[in-house]
């Protein structure tokens, strides 16, 4: 393995180097067009960026942050876990949505989340045009676009995209060099920790390429080099931990994970692979399935131990797919470029483009987006918005709502029975609610409405527990549309016409 990396690391430098320059007007605008692209295609639908309910609470949360000038300890929001233990690792991402909301409507969150994306795609496609030829990039981060093209919304995660692209080349970087990372880089672990709850990824990424650059160093040189990798990754977690909450930030991850098998009931945690109709991560996974078998192409075992925990993860969690299109580039490249070599010519120096040009395609770029926000709907979609003022107009306290409208609930200063925050209600919790809503369990439907002094339903019109009320005596239907339900107890009065 050892002579396998040095070979690696003079091909990729010195074959590159020695191979003669050419002119390339394309290669200074790459990264450029990529970034532009993802922009343009992002804000072009802007309500596919907002259609995720999240937004909702999140920007409530920013909110209450800026009003209390404090960062949230115990949940404020829900009636069912009101004042139980509760912080926000994306503190400082809800502060941001929020004021991009104050600031420019909804498209100030969505255009917030696309300039970040955009970032993103451009750093992407900059540092791996400094390994390899155009086409390669053009492929991986071709690629990236398709497979992330589903999971861009206006959401925290988005936000430290350009920060996880940095650090994986950062760790790659160092580990085929066989040393340990600049500090230079640490200030990003910490803007990561509040912005995010990926961090923990990202302290995670550093122990394979440790592995790798002390496995590779020269017998001399490994315990100098494993000494500076664990300096390194002690002083990373000591800058994860620079946020307001310290290292319980770091629980949260736990937390989620531990919610056991009711994760993969929540949307972003299901699987992403599938076979039904067009999916680009079967797509681009078997396209780089079928590339790797024609061309013949290795990794060091650590790099393929490293890709599969990622695509792993990729095919069992939907949220993984920024992960596996943004950071997985930086595993292959080295090996891919060195595959490359021999048939390579071309001079990786990437010139920049001239200054007057980048300001007209900058200029470009403004003025699109001005005419872009101008023409399009920006509300986020599918809100039960109608619903809900129905039952503000019954004056509806303990509402029993289903888990995606309780985000919106949140914005309208309505107490929810449950909402996004899975981490707050527990696998325990979370179990019960859905086997509830389910008809899994019938009885314990019934027994959840008395336990927590139901007196209104705001529910999916498909979802199972419609059809009990629709038969439960006690309970009335005073609203529906193609979005929600409204049940309410008869119990509450006798004011039938303001029920109709």
């Amino acid at each position: 393995m050892h002579s396998s990396n040095s070979s690696l690391q003079t091909d990729t430098e010195n074959g590159i180097s020695a191979a003669p320059a050419r002119s390339d007007h394309l290669r200074p605008w790459l990264p450029l067009i990529f970034g532009a692209t993802a922009y343009l295609t992002l804000i072009g639908r802007i309500s596919s960026l907002l259609r995720d309910a999240d937004i909702y609470w999140h920007i409530v949360v920013g909110q209450w942050i800026i009003d209390h000038r404090a960062v949230p300890h115990v949940d404020p929001f829900s009636f069912t876990m009101r004042g139980a233990p509760w912080i926000t690792s994306e503190w400082l991402s809800e502060v941001l949505y929020f004021a991009a909301f104050k600031l420019a409507g909804w498209p100030g969150p969505a255009l917030l989340a696309a300039l970040s994306a955009s970032v993103a795609f451009f750093l992407l496609t900059y540092l791996l045009l400094k390994r390899l030829p155009n086409v390669p990039v053009m492929i991986l981060v071709s690629g990236g676009l398709v497979l992330t093209s589903f999971h861009m919304l206006a959401r925290p995660h988005v936000l430290v995209l350009p920060l996880m692209v940095l650090w994986a080349n950062a760790l790659v970087e160092a580990s085929e060099e066989r040393r340990a990372p600049s500090f230079a880089y640490l200030p990003l672990v910490t803007l990561w920790a509040n912005l995010h709850g990926s961090f923990t990824l990202g302290l995670a990424l550093i122990a394979p390429f440790a592995l790798e650059a002390i496995w590779t160093a020269d017998k001399s040189a490994r315990v100098a080099t494993a000494l500076h990798w664990l300096r390194f990754g002690a002083l990373a977690l000591v800058a994860a931990c620079i946020t307001p909450y310290g290292p319980e930030s770091i629980l949260v991850t736990l937390r989620i994970l531990n919610l056991g098998p009711v994760l993969s009931t929540i949307g972003e945690w299901r699987p992403a692979l599938g076979f039904d109709g067009f999916n680009p991560v079967t797509t681009c996974f078997f396209a780089g399935m079928a590339y790797v078998l024609y061309s013949g192409l290795k990794l060091p075992p650590i790099r393929v131990a490293v890709l599969l925990a990622v695509v792993y993860q990729t095919f069992a969690h939907v949220r993984y797919v920024d992960v596996c299109a943004l950071i997985a580039p930086f595993f292959i490249a080295g090996p891919l470029a060195q595959q490359l070599a021999s048939s390579q010519s071309l001079n990786r120096k990437i010139v920049p483009a001239s200054r007057k040009a980048l300001v007209a395609a900058l200029a470009g770029l403004v003025i699109a987006t001005g005419v872009i926000v101008a023409t399009k709907d920006h509300a986020p979609p599918d809100a039960p918005r109608a619903a809900v003022d129905k039952l503000k107009q019954l004056k509806c306290s303990r509402i029993f709502n289903d888990y995606y409208f309780g985000p919106y609930l949140m914005s309208e200063g309505i107490p929810t029975f449950i909402d996004s925050r899975a981490e707050l209600y527990g696998p325990v919790f979370l179990s019960r609610y859905v086997r509830a809503v389910s008809l899994e369990d019938l009885a314990d439907f019934v027994k959840l409405l008395d336990e927590y002094k139901i007196d209104a339903a705001l529910m999916f019109p498909l979802t199972p527990a419609v059809a009990l009320l629709e038969r439960m005596p006690e309970w009335e239907r005073t609203y529906s549309d193609e979005t929600a339900v409204v049940y309410i107890r008869r119990m509450r009065g006798a004011n039938s016409e303001s029920r109709n």
